[in-house]
């Protein structure tokens, strides 16, 4: 044997090795190409939705075009409106991502300091000192600070350290509105103290969008509520732990929820605060019971209003991809 392979090798070798080759390519093909049945069934079933599939009819492609133009109006508005659709009413900082930090600062400072009194209003003292109990030195004062904070407020939050900026946004409006309503009698409890951001351990960079947008949010429905002079603030919870949001998103939510005691009138302000349609806050569930006080006893004239809003930032630019089709 030893002398036939000795006399025959040179033949023998590369034909050992072409069958070598030739097996392991075999077994790679079978490993990475799939069962012939399956690819098979694959194509007819692609065969059948393709024949199922109908184009539509000129109408009907330029009913559709028109519904989809339509639609896309009351998202982000006719060409050549200034309002804009329901995303930038929606959306808290109207769309400015650029400085959305900025004016979510700026949101709040002014609902604690100005009471809620948009620009056009708080530039003028004689008519912002209507929301001052027409104390129009006060006014002027209160205007002053709010300018210098929100200058103040915006450096430390681009460029300082976010969990003491954010503190010390916190603790410029929770002081201000906590003197407010010691003055007016309005009471808040201690699952309310801070705006409900007490359970806050700390603020990074990349949650600190959610967080000063959830603290302007507290802020507008807190003044509302001192304004008003309900009786108690009860509770604001505010979430412990928070997603950043994916930049790509359509839309960002951002929960807080709210209960208070007071009367009825009260409550109607809140409810248009939340629900102006120039300026509306998603709501998830709202209830309205007659308040009690120790004992189960009714509170006259008092109801307890709980809600739970959202700050929100839409994008209509992202990409919602209905164009690909889901693999079933």
């Amino acid at each position: 044997m030893d002398e036939l392979w000795q006399r025959y090798r040179t033949f023998w070798t590369p034909v050992l090795i072409g069958l070598g080759v030739f097996l392991v390519g075999v077994i790679v093909v079978h490993i990475l190409s799939d069962d012939p049945e399956v690819s098979k069934g694959r194509v007819i079933t692609a065969q059948r939705k393709l024949k199922a599939m109908k184009a539509p009819s000129p109408q009907k492609a330029t009913t559709l075009r028109r519904r989809g133009e339509g639609l896309r109006d009351d998202l982000v508005g006719p060409e050549g409106s200034t309002t804009g659709g329901w995303a930038a009413r929606l959306d808290q900082v109207r769309g400015d991502r650029k400085n959305l930090i900025a004016v979510a600062a700026e949101q709040a400072l002014r609902a604690a300091i100005v009471r809620g009194a948009p620009e056009s209003e708080a530039q003028s003292a004689s008519a912002l000192k209507a929301r001052f109990d027409g104390d129009e030195v006060a006014a002027e004062k209160a205007y002053r600070r709010f300018k210098r904070l929100v200058d103040q407020h915006r450096e430390t939050l681009r460029s300082g350290d976010p969990n003491v900026a954010f503190s010390r946004l916190l603790s410029d409006v929770w002081s201000e509105i906590r003197i407010r309503a010691n003055r007016a009698d309005v009471e808040f409890q201690p699952q309310a103290e801070q705006l409900g951001f007490g359970n806050i351990a700390s603020v990074d960079r990349a949650t600190l969008p959610a967080r000063v947008l959830n603290l302007a949010l507290a802020a507008r429905v807190a003044d509302v509520a001192v304004r008003q002079g309900v009786e108690s603030i009860d509770t604001i919870i505010v979430t412990a732990n928070v997603e950043a949001g994916n930049p790509g998103d359509f839309i960002s939510l951002w929960p807080i929820s709210f209960s208070l005691t007071g009367e009825m009138a009260a409550v109607k302000q809140l409810l248009d605060l939340l629900t102006d349609p120039a300026d509306p806050v998603p709501l998830e569930t709202t209830r309205l019971v007659q308040a009690r006080r120790r004992g189960g006893k009714t509170a006259n004239g008092l109801v307890q209003f709980s809600v739970s809003a959202s700050s929100v930032l839409v994008r209509p630019d992202a990409d919602l991809r209905l164009d690909v089709e889901e693999d079933e």
